[in-house]
């Protein structure tokens, strides 16, 4: 059907299927009947896990080129970088407070932003119960033309952490989560769980702080994964689950 493209804002033939999450991400969570477990909360806060035979997906909000160009192509570069070993990669690297991480280097630096940031736009445009949690405000038409401007802003502008718990075997790591939102300090944090890696976005500028620029991607193409330690592990899964996690 024709309609106005949420990206490039122009009436075009609009995509019967986009996905909100890229379905490269849920590689590995398919069982052998291409099926995957998600969490999604309930009215209450109740938590329930489900069956999806794929990842989410939404009709007629983007047009063919902004979803299998402008997007795409950020996704087809992501999906390097995660899971086919793209950038120099050095693992087990510890921090002066003792925690360990990946590091990965020589990463492009407005490629690898604008996919992040684009995840996060996806899931604040999205109508899908899933994202429910996720309201940017002003800040969606802001990285709106960011994305469309193919512009990754400063390193501190709208930051991703990431972290994992895949270092860890004795936890889930075939689990998608609801996104959530959290509010820190005056100002707002989206968390996304997708197969043991967790995504978390600063969306207000008085709660970003320089030490976070030790971690997130900077200009220079340098990425810190924090590997998450028992008691965050635990603590992290117990927020994002709705259960108490043992």
């Amino acid at each position: 059907m024709m309609g106005k493209c949420k990206l490039c804002c122009e009436e075009k033939e609009l995509c019967k299927q986009s996905h909100i999450i890229p379905n490269f991400m849920y590689k590995d969570l398919f069982d052998e009947k291409n099926r995957m477990y998600a969490i999604q909360s309930e009215e209450g806060g109740i938590k329930q896990k489900g069956i999806r035979q794929t990842g989410e997906f939404e009709a007629n909000i983007l047009c063919k080129g902004c979803d299998n160009g402008t997007l795409g192509k950020l996704e087809r570069y992501a999906s390097l970088i995660l899971y086919d070993g793209y950038p120099k990669i050095i693992e087990h690297r510890k921090s002066p407070d003792g925690m360990t991480y990946t590091y990965c280097a020589e990463l492009d630096y407005a490629k690898f932003k604008l996919f992040l940031l684009s995840l996060l736009w996806r899931a604040s445009i999205s109508s899908r119960p899933q994202f429910k949690e996720v309201h940017l405000g002003p800040h969606e038409e802001r990285i709106r033309r960011m994305l469309f401007g193919g512009n990754p802003g400063e390193q501190l502008e709208y930051p991703c952490l990431i972290m994992t718990y895949l270092n860890r075997e004795d936890y889930p790591s075939d689990l998608v989560t609801q996104p959530s939102q959290s509010k820190v300090d005056g100002g707002y944090i989206y968390k996304f769980l997708i197969g043991g890696m967790i995504y978390i976005f600063f969306v207000s500028k008085n709660i970003i702080q320089e030490r976070l620029t030790d971690v997130v991607i900077n200009p220079k193409g340098e990425l810190k994964i924090l590997h998450m330690p028992p008691e965050m592990a635990k603590k992290a899964l117990s927020n994002m689950l709705g259960i108490v996690w043992s």
